[in-house]
């Protein structure tokens, strides 16, 4: 019969895998709903391309045993069943894992999210907090192989020929052959499927709607995660986007030195705290207090935005002046391991001790090897902290309060000058906080209030203690977050990228004058503006710039789901390496048709700088500048 047969009941039991990644589909657009309001009806058709294209990737060892074998034994039959199992449960859990870690990344997962599940051990502590709150998620997993578990057997009784003829042996297998080739290119065009022609189904918006996991990792494993890109002569990106400074140039004179002796820099790293919960820059009362009266003392970005939506990635933006501009995290690139410039080898070179704190466990993220790459003299982590056990969260680490108080008490056994870092960790999912903190912190309207809270009150704590020690007085405290993470998105920041605003405030009383300033920076921007306000005056590499530098263009760059970004006061703009995708005006005043094409032009070619000089110096190993004469 002509629906009877083995091509027949190949492409049923991979239809049945694509009917699981539809549905997978769905649950990625329902639990995210925040991010894709009105999802068109043509994302989900396109999908399909996409979806069928992983899953022919993912079960060639399967196809290539039918195609030998289409009516096996009981063994063979049992080997196949089981291949064709384990490979579409292994594209399965990745799709299952986007749809919960979409919120956290705000983009589909690539190659590299095997090396951040390979370090530090995290995966296998945090495994049970993660399955007890995304329960929800195991059971659409375990419901896409039950799909496949109670659907396989049953089409394969549409098969049970014994004897064919040669002609229609070689027949179906040539069908099949040429069908599973055009699914696996995406189409009859010339050049297969690529991640960037989802933009083609709804726009670029909802390019994470159309694209599957499988699909993203596939793409991305064995290929450069950084393309070479020369948009422009040498001197005109360094024009646009200079990356050497010299603190003492004549187009930006330095800026006067306000200290008698070199300080102390101190740099705090805030666990997705987010511009949105704070009551001076978002309004109504916040979910930070502590951190709003710095902000009045301090001199406060109120425009600020990370490079990234990964701790991995914020980390080297605010220590190294790195952007995330690639598909994989720079701490995991073969890049890491080549001379860099960070804050910690510019300050050491000047005489400073430098220290990295983190109350997690040695090694998660990479951090601790970053941090030897990037010049830090100790790394202190939950290995090095007393009475470990006690303080314990039980999931990440020790607990932020009894944390900051153990750096404060270690910092007053430095010898100044000193640069020193803390990250934070009690303000990341699962957010959980011990039994008293719970209630004391309790209220809001998402997990993270309470724990944001409770980190801000270990804030306030670590400065009243720091405020009686002598080396107080003569340090830059530097303030920002790693990036952000669960936003109410109520419609008033319609505006900003809100997904990448982060707070950043330079506090030193006496020293920097405290004010506002609305201007756009980024993190990338910390390292350069961090050494002017110290007055450093020798040369150094940067992809950031100073903030308090008159010449400097304001914007912030990153990049997410092959798309690179660029945001300006006015303007937000899209570039899929070759061409504008999007351009969101969002500043109506004076935009004439010609004034907006001009700024569109403008955008596009300082983004273009931008990826330049990021490419050729990371693929060049050019990550520092000469030393300054002494």
């Amino acid at each position: 019969p002509m629906f009877r047969g083995p091509l027949v009941v190949l492409l049923l039991r991979l239809g049945l895998v694509a009917v699981a990644y539809t549905l997978l589909r769905a649950a990625f657009v329902l639990h995210n709903g925040t991010f894709f309001p009105k999802v068109p009806w043509i994302s989900y058709y396109g999908g399909i391309r996409f979806d069928l294209f992983a899953i022919v990737w993912l079960n060639l060892p399967w196809v290539l045993l039918v195609l030998v074998d289409p009516n096996p034994g009981r063994v063979m039959g049992r080997v196949q069943f089981w291949i064709f199992l384990v490979v579409n449960a292994i594209g399965f859990f990745f799709n299952t894992v986007d749809v919960g870690y979409y919120a956290f990344s705000l983009k589909r997962s690539t190659a590299d999210l095997l090396s951040i599940i390979g370090s530090g051990g995290d995966v296998f502590n945090l495994g049970p907090a993660f399955l007890r709150d995304y329960w929800y998620l195991l059971l659409a997993f375990l419901a896409c192989i039950g799909l496949l578990v109670i659907g396989y057997e049953p089409i394969g009784r549409l098969h049970r020929e014994s004897r064919a003829s040669t002609l229609r042996r070689g027949f179906w297998r040539v069908m099949a052959i040429s069908l599973l080739t055009l699914a696996a290119r995406g189409g009859t065009q010339l050049i297969p499927l690529q991640p960037l022609d989802a933009a083609g189904y709804g726009g670029p918006s909802y390019l994470p709607v159309v694209l599957n996991t499988p699909y993203t990792m596939l793409m991305s494993m064995g290929k450069p995660m950084l393309v070479r890109r020369e948009y422009m002569t040498r001197q005109e990106a360094d024009e646009r986007w200079p990356v050497l400074h010299s603190p003492m140039a004549i187009k930006d004179p330095p800026v006067d030195s306000v200290w008698g002796a070199p300080p102390n820099v101190v740099v705090i790293i805030l666990e997705s705290f987010s511009s949105v919960y704070s009551g001076v820059l978002s309004g109504g009362d916040g979910y930070m207090p502590f951190l709003d009266e710095l902000m009045n003392e301090g001199l406060t970005f109120t425009t600020a935005y990370a490079n990234g939506r990964r701790s991995i990635d914020g980390i080297p933006a605010i220590l190294a002046s790195i952007p995330e501009l690639m598909d994989e995290a720079f701490i995991t690139s073969p890049h890491a391991g080549r001379p860099f410039t960070s804050m910690a080898n510019i300050l050491a070179a000047e005489g400073y001790g430098t220290s990295f704190y983190h109350g997690g466990r040695n090694g998660t993220m990479g951090f601790e090897g970053f941090t030897r790459s990037a010049g830090f003299q100790r790394y202190v982590g939950m290995d090095q902290y007393p009475n470990g056990e006690a303080d314990h969260d039980g999931h990440w680490g020790i607990r932020d309060l009894p944390f900051l108080q153990f750096w404060a008490r270690e910092l007053a056994r430095e010898q100044e000058p000193f640069f020193s870092t803390v990250f934070t960790l009690s303000s990341h999912h699962p957010y959980e906080l011990a039994p008293e903190d719970a209630s004391r912190f309790a209220g809001g309207s998402q997990p993270i209030h309470p724990t944001l809270r409770y980190t801000d009150e270990a804030l306030r704590e670590f400065f009243a203690t720091a405020r009686t020690m002598s080396w107080f007085g003569n340090t830059l405290f530097v303030i920002t977050a790693d990036h952000t993470a669960d936003i109410e998105r109520s419609g008033q920041h319609s505006a900003m990228a809100i997904d990448y605003w982060i707070p950043l405030v330079f506090v030193a009383p006496g020293k920097v004058e405290p004010r506002m300033d609305d201007r756009v920076v980024q993190h990338i921007d910390i390292l350069p503006t961090t050494l002017d306000l110290i007055g450093h005056d020798r040369n150094f590499f940067s992809f950031g710039h100073s903030a308090l530098r008159p010449s400097r263009t304001e914007c912030a760059v990153w990049a997410n789901n092959g798309l690179f970004n660029i945001t300006t006061k006015n303007n937000q703009l899209q570039f899929d390496g070759e061409r504008v995708v999007a351009f969101k005006t969002l500043n109506e005043a004076d935009q004439s048709g010609e004034n907006r094409h001009a700024e569109e032009k403008e955008m596009e070619l300082l983004l273009k700088a931008a990826m330049q000089q990021y490419s050729v110096h990371l693929l060049d190993g050019t990550l520092n500048a000469k030393p300054s004469p002494r």
